[in-house]
């Protein structure tokens, strides 16, 4: 029968497996040959075109567009460390030839990911660049086809000695780090390319009703993928996403949108909606006020209701993942929140040739 220490010891232990536990399965597991991860991913996946496909690149009204998007997941879940997963990526795009094209553009943009996983500090940074094709079909752009290809530079580190280890146990003394680990890792980083590409097709098929479909594919050059040292490789990560936006009148309108993505055994679907109220008549005014409100559910993980505001040309989205999975209780029932922010602007002051249609509620 054991006695008060062994018992404590015990309880320690126990603890700190607990504790720990859950950042090891990502930081460790993931990277293994046998296990299929996803990529990042972000619940307003509409907010961070140039991520979600290349052929959005430079495909809106205006000349440049700037964003941010910034998510967090299980605050002070597993350690006293605030935002412990977090992702943030900005990004930037421009178009242009659509003065001299008429029916027709080009797109170019860059964006950067940095997203951290857990107290052995996972990290994935990524620098990216696209281009894109548009090609619209009538002289109003009702129909516009949009190609668009992209090329990253990725960079993967993670910090095994952060992490508790069963070798690394001592009885009646606990854990004991400067201990070696005996697990067979090769290297703590490394880096490789990814070569991504895609199509989108918008299509206003009826003078309130606007339809989007876009296809991408992640990982065309496989690139290698293991801390381990071995061949594994990416698989081919296939993303789909459909929008359908109605305009009710001028001033309120419906935007409900899905995303699917799927790579080797892994997949996801997200889908949601949200609803546009604008304060002024968009055609009779130069101040526009909207605000967002919208519900999106990630399959068999997270509930995520939305909010946000919009002066202009400049949007803010605000958006909580409330955790519906297994992982309530590992996360403390902790969601994540994340917000996203996007501007829009021209650097000519009568910008001439509309890119987007403009529906007329006459």
């Amino acid at each position: 029968m054991k006695n008060g220490s062994q018992l404590a010891v015990s309880g320690s232990r126990l603890k700190a497996f607990v504790k720990y536990a859950f950042a090891i399965c990502i930081a460790v597991n993931c990277q293994l040959s046998t296990v299929n991860c996803q990529d990042i991913h972000f619940t307003q996946f509409f907010t961070n075109p140039l991520v979600l496909n290349p052929a959005q690149t430079g495909n809106y009204e205006g000349n440049y567009r700037v964003g941010f998007n910034f998510k967090a997941q299980w605050p002070f879940a597993i350690s006293n460390t605030v935002y412990n997963y977090h992702t943030e990526s900005p990004f930037i795009d421009f178009s242009f030839g659509e003065r001299k094209l008429k029916n027709s553009w080009f797109g170019l943009g860059a964006h950067f990911v940095n997203d951290q996983a857990g107290d052995g500090r996972l990290l994935y940074r990524r620098f990216g660049l696209s281009g894109a094709y548009h090609q619209a079909f009538d002289k109003d752009h009702r129909y516009v086809l949009s190609t668009g290809v992209g090329f990253s530079y990725i960079i993967r580190s993670v910090d095994f000695s952060k992490f508790y280890f069963n070798n690394q146990w001592v009885q009646d003394d606990g854990f004991n780090t400067s201990l070696p680990n005996s697990e067979p890792v090769q290297q703590e980083s490394f880096q490789m390319i990814d070569l991504t590409a895609g199509m989108n097709f918008a299509a206003q098929v009826h003078n309130q009703v606007k339809l989007d479909f876009g296809f991408s594919m992640l990982h065309l050059n496989r690139p290698k993928h293991s801390f381990l040292g071995t061949t594994e490789r990416l698989g081919l990560r296939y993303q789909a996403s459909v929008g359908i936006k109605y305009d009710i009148n001028e001033r309120i309108s419906i935007t409900a949108n899905a995303y699917y993505g799927h790579e080797k055994k892994a997949q996801e679907i997200v889908v949601g909606a949200m609803l546009a109220y604008g304060f002024y008549e968009r055609r009779s005014s130069s101040s526009t006020n909207i605000l967002y409100f919208g519900l999106y559910y990630r399959g068999k993980d997270a509930l995520a209701p939305l909010a946000g505001y919009q002066f202009k040309t400049t949007r803010i989205l605000l958006s909580y993942d409330v955790t519906l999975s297994r992982l309530v209780s590992a996360s403390k029932a902790n969601g994540g929140p994340e917000i996203s922010l996007v501007y829009t602007g021209s650097f000519f002051k009568h910008f001439g040739n509309k890119k987007v249609y403009c529906p007329d509620f006459k």
